[in-house]
């Protein structure tokens, strides 16, 4: 369990937090890449960590990204006008381009100091593997893009998506790393008892039976999860990962099919996760793509027009107006998006505090320790090394099998089969 305190510096993301603070220091995605293509487009608001921003393409097809308080008197420029090569204020009608500089002041004198004065806060906004990114942190300090391999990939083998969840970020990604979990809650779906830790010699170390193993890397954590434990034949791993500072990945399938999920904060108390499926060697075939249509993956399928999910709290997660009284984890099309639900359960930030963790929460004890640590850190002046070693990122789920005994991490075939070859 995490005492108050350590749950506040864990949870709270705002611009003046230690949480807040480290996240900035890292790219994230903001928008689907189709969201904000065509240039002099309707402007979007974003808001991210807890701030309002306002996204839009000039006539020249350059990204920009501002902050939405126009710099005039505070208006929304996300209600402004996109056109010839700026935004214009719809409030006032001073016009801005990408980098914040100001391109119209009408009714000002030509020599008015507000043409040097008047400058709206730029970010720096990247379209990257079929999202767009935002750098929101020091301006004259950026960092790597992290070179996930699904954004080296043809668009024709990916497939992205996005959706909000009513929780806190780190609740988001403690559910994408509890990989035990998800895959007890699938057993129990078919009516299978759990064979995870069922007498276990370990993934290494001469440790008593745990059926998770973290191990810390250059950019988050390995973590090891063994899928028979009959403690006689070699054990069969599943090997994920959570990367710096909310990247989750999913275990890979048997066709060599790949999953992540990016947790990004909104605000304290809610998330918008960015999902990608993608292959690294061939095009998504039709029957995986139908099957992410129908929510099969982790995709949920979402409410009309909205980035909530059909399935939500609002319904008792029945996708529907009406009452339900099915089982719970028969209402989902997906064990990820019950694992996904459940975590919305515990509240918009839980009480850390009053948690009860064992044996198999390693990663998730890990996790909050390497962030918790990272931001005390930047706060005495150091910055993660991570985020300039952009291909840190270059790895994969995989499925392993390792000799009882052997540190997962160490073994040989486990590492070559993490490592993204494109």
């Amino acid at each position: 369990m995490l005492s108050s305190e350590d749950n506040e510096l864990l949870t709270r993301v705002g611009p003046d937090t230690p949480m807040g603070a480290l996240l900035r220091r890292f790219w994230f995605p903001i928008l689907l890449g189709p969201e904000i293509e065509e240039p002099d487009s309707e402007p979007l608001r974003v808001k991210v960590l807890g701030e309002f921003f306002v996204a839009f393409r000039d006539t020249q097809g350059r990204l920009g990204l501002l902050d939405a308080r126009c710099p005039h008197r505070g208006a929304d420029l996300s209600f402004g006008l996109n056109e010839e090569g700026g935004l214009r204020c719809a409030q006032c009608a001073w016009k801005f381009d990408v980098e914040g500089n100001i391109l119209d002041l009408p009714m000002e004198p030509e020599d008015s100091p507000l043409w040097k004065e008047a400058t709206a806060p730029a970010f720096k906004i990247r379209d990257y593997g079929g999202l767009v990114w935002a750098y929101i942190g020091p301006q004259d300090d950026v960092p790597d893009l992290p070179e996930f391999e699904w954004t080296r990939v043809p668009a024709e083998q990916r497939y992205l998506s996005r959706f909000a969840v009513e929780c806190n970020y780190m609740q988001g990604v403690e559910g994408g790393l509890d990989a035990a979990r998800v895959n007890a809650l699938a057993a129990a779906e078919t009516g299978e008892p759990p064979s995870p830790g069922s007498g276990a010699t370990g993934l290494g170390d001469d440790e008593p039976a745990h059926t998770v193993r973290a191990m810390a890397t250059d950019y988050g954590l390995i973590i090891g999860t063994a899928l028979d434990a009959d403690g006689q034949a070699p054990l069969d791993v599943q090997v994920t990962h959570w990367l710096m500072p909310f990247y989750t990945t999913a275990p890979a399938d048997e066709a060599g099919v790949l999953e992540g999920v990016a947790w990004v904060p909104t605000d304290d108390e809610s998330t918008m996760a960015f999902a990608v499926t993608y292959s690294p060697k061939r095009p998504l075939s039709k029957r995986l793509l139908a099957d992410i249509r129908r929510g099969k993956r982790i995709h949920p399928q979402l409410a009309e027009d909205s980035y909530r999910r059909k399935r939500n709290k609002d319904n008792g997660y029945s996708g529907s107006s009406k009452a339900s009284f099915a089982p719970f984890a028969s209402r989902f099309a997906s064990t990820f998006e019950l694992a996904v639900a459940c975590q919305e359960t515990m509240g918009t930030i839980v009480d850390r505090s009053a948690e009860t963790l064992g044996a198999n929460d390693a990663a998730v004890e890990a996790a909050r320790k390497l962030l918790m640590t990272a931001a005390v850190d930047l706060m005495e002046g150091t910055v993660p090394v991570v985020v300039r070693h952009g291909e840190a990122y270059r790895v994969r789920s995989y499925a392993a099998t390792v000799e009882r005994g052997k540190r997962f991490d160490e073994d040989e075939g486990v590492r070559a089969g993490i490592a993204a070859q494109v």
